[in-house]
Parts: structure tokens; C-alpha cells; sequence
């Protein structure tokens, strides 16, 4: 088994499935609910609430923001970060009672898409608090007693930030290895480690802390529970565990301000702890729940925050482009009348749509509270930041030259100073950033792999012999024979107008038998390959965007009859074909490869790459490995100048 599915299956461990219904769940068993995709009514004081903001914030973006300055200084001023906080943007989500606004997801992504569109770094620093912060945790795993100390300082005047990655963990977050050791007297916590790329970090007042505490396992209440040891003396294990950070407590050093590609007026810290004190009522929730926790703030993030800033930058950057393509004249015609660059902003207008329709439907879903919004968030996230990236890609080739050069670069000529080029290069993070989409893709295959792996797990267990693999032949056939005729079958069709739109039906109808048709083909797949598809991450993410697509198609066509029912926008139907035209063929394509596909030929090519068949490549050039990009003094000696 891989590395990085082991990573994923320790993470799956420490967290506990929610309750709620999926989805995603239904589509990869056959049988999507789409009521579950179905957005109400928003509540009347909530849009008060958003009416009342949302003129202000803009006041305070076009009058005390310049995206520029951040940009050229590679910081934002302590004036704006004071107004943000002034204005309330900081305490978005947190309740009313609290000192916050008391927002729902669904206003708090469109102010995000706000904020975004005018400075994406501006966005990404106002997220981070409300949605890694200490305030999530808080909300959701603290106590009241820690909410109203912590939560009114949040919300009005300090910085707070997330810190679970360290130098040789990245996204395998089961193996982080800051340690938390409670102390003889049982009154504080000893903290040693390092934590990287700790967005918010140096300015941050408040960090949620996710550090090993060395505890025992004992039973309390007919539960098993971790409890800490003092001095970590006859710990069973040391477990991942939340804990609320004072960034003035001694022992704490910002080691550096880490720079980037972009996103250059973010706050990222690498930092150290030594001997740092962390009083134990800063405990957040129970110990040994470090990484459920981090895994279940993570989907604020992966379901609000990051969609909603690659939305806002992607329509930053749409009238901008819409200008040049009517404005450059090139051989006597305007760029907007050639038929590559209509094809091109066509497929840009439908991208708009569909980052739109998806984003707004896991937000109201995530509103409802009803729900297990897990893989709807990682599909959101993954979806808008791929998707971005592709529609800044082609408003820069678009511009040509003009989205080359730097926007003060620009300036000086006198050209428009639109920084396409900044847009590209930030937009890279949020493809990284909360789960790149590499480790996301398996988390959501999992879904549709696990309903039929864990099944049959006993089945692909060469120890199980004789009687009882002839039972547990009969089990599975008794299961697998009446589940295997459902998916032949056309599920009954939901109730409502919306089901009954003669656009709207044909498409979700396509959604239904594609669904029946990938649980098929994922049911062949593990017949075939068995517990070898748990390592074969072609097939997992050929599941998981065959899943994306479907719920893009849903999600969009839902999205654009609410926009011709509600505000008589008929022609969002357009933009809603051309993704239907365009993702239909593809779902297809990845149904059918989930049994043949050229994968092994080029996974063995890269495997003889890994290990230096070919290091003829390197010819012409001189040769430089990674560790030649050392420091003189840091890199490691070279075998033939080591002391024998």
C-alpha cells in the first residue's frame, strides 16, 4: 500500500463520520438525491444582515484598500487590517453573542468573492482566522468558558491562525511531530517542535495548535478516552491534540517570513517552540481528537474559503478581459471577433457559471447543518482552484504580451495596470493550499472505492479458507446480486417544478444513469483488481472526477434555472449547455478507462525515471541535483569526500 494512502487511512481513523446524508455518497452507490442539491430560502435576517455589510465593505475595499501597494510591499498596512476589524469582516461567522456577525457560510463566501475580487491576498488573510483560526475550533469543540474569553478578542482585535504542517509532513498530517508533554503538576502542557507555512502566523495574537500529547487509554463512562501523563511517563501513544497557542508565551520564535511564487502579502511563518507553556484549561475538546478536528475545520475551508476566493479572482479578472478582447485590434479586426479567442472566452464564460453554481450549492448545503459536506468540500475545492488557474491562464494568453508584464511595469507606459500576471502566479496556492488536489483526489475516491472494499474485506482476506470464505461467498452474492439489478433500473424521479424543467430533467436524468454506470464500473474495477485499487491512484482519480463532473452538471443546471426563475436571467442556460457539451463526453471516457487504460505503460516509464535509467536526459547541461541548491555550508558531503 502507498505511503499517501496509509497517510489517508490514519487521517480517516482519527476523525468520526458524520451522520448526515452525502450526496456525493449517493452518486457513487447509484443513487444521487438531488433534493439534497436543492438551495432555500434564505433567512430574512440574515439578508438584513448581509444588506447592512455589504455596502460598507465595499466602501472600505474601493476607499482604504490599494491591492496594488500590497502587492508592490508585499504587505498589508496595519491601517487596513485595523479597519477590517473595525468593520466586523474579521468576526464574519462568529455569533452575534460573541461579538461577531453572526453570518451564515453562504454570505460569508459572497464576501469573500467580494473581498477577493479586489485583493485576493486581502481574502485569504481575513479566511484564515474564521476558518482555521482558533474560532472554528472553538465553536465547534470548545468550551463556552474558552468562547467568551477568546471569541471577543478574535472577532475585534486579534490575528489567529492554524499550525499543523511541519517541514516532513506536508499534507501526511498523522505524522506531525511537535510534542505537547504535560507537565509534573499537571498544570500546563510543555510544547517543543516547529511548525511551516503557518498562514497568519507572524501576525497572529492566537494559533490553534496541533501537537502529540503522550497519553494513556482508560475507560470513563463506558467510553475509551486518551488522558494525559504527566511527564509523558507510561504513555501508551502520543496523540495528535488541539490546543489554543499564545503567541507572546516565551519560547515561541518566528523563525522566518516564508516568501512565495505569489500571494506575496500573506503572513506565513516557519516557527519553533521550546519548552513553550501552554496553560492545560488551553486544551481544545478532548485529547487524541487533534486530527478530527483539524479535518473537520479543514472543510470550511475547502468548502467556503478557497472556492470563494478563486471565484472572486476569476470575475476580477473577467471585465478586464472582456475589454481586451473587444479593444486590441490586431490585422484590422478586434481580438473578439476571431474564432479562437471567442472559443476561448466562451469556455471562460461557461468555467465563470460553473465555479459559481457548484460554490453556492455545497455553502447552502454546509448552512443546513444536515448534512456530510466532506467530499462535496474537497470536490468544491479542488474544482474552483483547478478551474481558476485554467480561466487566468487563458485571460493572460489572451493579452499576450500585455499579461506578461507587471502591472506597474504597465503603469508607467500609461497602459491599463491590470496584473493578470499576479493573478496567475497567486493563483497556484489555492490549488496547494487545505489539501492539494493530488491528496484530495484519493480522499474522495475513497467514497466509491470503500462501499464495495470494506464489503469485501473478509473475501479478499487469504486467510479466510474453507467453510468460511464459502459463507462469505454467500453473503456477498446475497448482497451484491439485488444491488447489482438497481443498478440497471431508473430511480424514481423527485417531486417538485424544479425536476420537471424541460432543461433541467434531461440533464440530472444523464446525472442519474451516468451515476448508475460509474458505480457499475467501479464494481467491475474491484472484481477485477480487488484490494490493489486501494494503490492504483489512476483509477481513484478517474472515480473522483467522474463524481466532480456529475456534480458540476447537477449543480449548474439547478443554478442556471434559479437564475431565469428568479431574475429572469434566461440566458445562463448557455453557459449551462456548454458545460453539459463539454463534460458529457469526458464522463464518459473516464467510466470506460476505470477497466482499460494505457496507465502502466507510462507508471513503469516513470518508475525507470525515478530511479536513473535515464540520466541521459541530464546531458548538455551541467548537472545539478536538488541538494546542490544548498547553502555551501548545509549541503551533505558527496560520497567520494566523505571520511573513510
Amino acid at each position: 500500500m502507498t505511503q499517501l494512502f496509509k497517510g489517508l487511512e490514519r487521517i480517516e481513523e482519527a476523525r468520526e463520520r458524520l451522520t448526515g446524508r452525502s450526496f456525493m455518497a449517493g452518486v457513487f452507490a447509484g443513487a444521487p438525491d438531488f433534493s439534497l442539491l436543492l438551495t432555500p430560502e434564505e433567512p430574512p435576517e440574515q439578508k438584513a444582515a448581509w444588506e447592512e455589510f455589504r455596502p460598507r465593505l465595499e466602501s472600505f475595499l474601493t476607499t482604504q484598500v490599494d491591492p496594488d501597494e500590497i502587492e508592490r510591499t508585499a504587505r498589508i498596512p496595519d491601517s487596513v487590517i485595523k479597519g477590517l476589524f473595525a468593520l466586523g469582516a474579521f468576526a464574519m461567522k462568529i455569533p452575534k453573542e460573541y461579538g461577531g456577525l453572526g453570518l451564515s457560510y453562504s454570505y460569508y463566501g459572497r464576501a469573500l468573492v467580494l473581498i477577493a475580487g479586489w485583493s485576493n491576498i486581502l481574502a485569504l488573510t481575513v479566511a484564515v482566522p474564521q476558518s482555521i483560526g482558533i474560532a472554528m475550533p472553538l465553536l465547534l469543540f470548545g468550551s463556552e468558558e474558552q468562547r467568551r474569553r477568546y471569541l471577543p478578542i478574535v472577532a475585534r482585535e486579534a490575528v489567529s491562525a492554524f499550525a499543523l504542517t511541519e517541514p516532513m509532513t506536508g499534507s501526511d498530517a498523522a505524522n506531525i511531530r511537535t510534542e505537547a508533554v504535560l507537565d509534573a503538576g499537571g498544570s500546563a502542557f510543555i510544547v517543543n517542535g516547529e511548525k511551516l507555512w503557518c498562514t497568519n502566523g507572524p501576525i497572529a495574537r492566537y494559533v490553534t495548535l496541533i501537537a502529540r500529547v503522550p497519553a494513556k487509554r482508560e475507560q470513563r463512562g463506558g467510553q475509551s478516552v486518551w488522558v494525559p501523563v504527566p511527564e509523558g511517563k507510561e504513555a501508551d501513544d502520543s496523540v495528535p491534540t488541539a490546543l489554543i497557542l499564545d503567541m507572546t508565551t516565551p519560547g515561541v520564535v518566528v523563525r522566518q517570513r516564508c516568501q512565495f511564487e505569489g500571494c506575496r502579502g500573506i503572513e506565513n511563518a516557519y516557527m519553533t517552540f521550546s519548552d513553550v507553556r501552554i496553560p492545560a484549561e488551553n486544551l481544545i475538546g478532548e485529547v487524541g481528537r487533534g486530527l478530527r478536528y483539524a479535518l473537520t475545520i479543514l472543510n470550511v475551508g475547502r468548502a467556503v474559503s478557497i472556492p470563494a476566493i478563486c471565484l472572486g479572482m476569476a470575475k476580477q479578472a473577467w471585465l478586464p478581459t472582456l475589454d481586451r478582447a473587444n479593444s486590441r485590434v490586431t490585422f484590422q479586426k478586434p481580438l473578439g471577433e476571431r474564432q479562437t479567442q471567442r472559443m476561448r472566452v466562451g469556455r471562460m464564460a461557461a468555467q465563470l457559471l460553473a465555479m459559481e453554481a457548484l460554490a453556492s450549492a455545497v455553502w447552502s448545503m454546509a448552512d443546513q447543518h444536515r448534512y456530510d459536506v466532506r467530499i462535496e468540500a474537497a470536490i468544491a475545492k479542488i474544482f474552483c482552484s483547478e478551474q481558476t488557474i485554467r480561466f487566468l491562464k487563458d485571460a493572460q494568453t489572451l493579452f499576450g504580451g500585455m499579461g506578461y508584464e507587471t502591472a506597474d511595469s504597465k503603469r508607467v507606459r500609461g497602459e491599463p495596470a491590470f496584473g493578470i500576471e499576479q493573478l496567475v502566479r497567486d493563483a497556484e496556492m489555492y490549488r496547494i493550499g487545505e489539501g492539494a488536489t493530488d491528496i484530495l483526489r484519493p480522499f474522495v475516491a475513497r467514497e466509491g472505492l470503500n462501499l464495495h472494499l470494506e464489503r469485501a474485506r473478509n473475501y479478499f482476506d487469504e486467510k479466510v479458507t474453507g467453510l468460511r470464505r464459502v459463507a462469505e461467498v454467500w453473503r456477498l452474492v446475497r448482497f451484491y446480486v439485488p444491488w447489482y439489478l438497481r443498478q440497471w433500473r431508473r430511480r424514481p424521479w423527485p417531486s417538485g417544478s424544479v425536476f420537471q424543467h424541460a432543461k433541467v430533467r434531461p440533464r440530472l436524468a444523464f446525472v442519474e444513469r451516468a451515476s448508475r454506470r460509474l458505480a457499475r464500473a467501479t464494481f467491475y474495477a474491484m472484481m477485477r483488481h480487488g484490494p490493489a485499487l486501494r494503490d492504483d491512484q489512476g483509477r481513484q482519480n478517474r472515480i473522483e472526477e467522474v463524481g466532480e463532473d456529475l456534480l458540476v452538471i447537477a449543480t449548474t443546471a439547478l443554478y442556471a434555472e434559479a437564475q431565469e426563475r428568479t431574475t429572469g436571467h434566461a440566458e445562463a442556460w448557455d453557459l449551462a449547455d456548454e458545460i453539459f457539451r463539454e463534460t458529457k463526453p469526458r464522463v464518459a471516457r473516464q467510466t470506460r478507462e476505470l477497466m482499460w487504460n494505457r496507465d502502466r505503460p507510462v507508471t513503469d516509464v516513470g518508475a525507470k525515471a525515478v530511479d536513473g535509467t535515464y540520466a541521459f536526459l541530464s546531458d548538455g547541461i551541467i548537472p545539478r541535483t536538488l541538494q546542490d541548491y544548498r547553502s555551501p555550508e548545509k549541503r551533505p558531503l558527496r560520497p567520494e569526500k566523505q571520511a573513510i
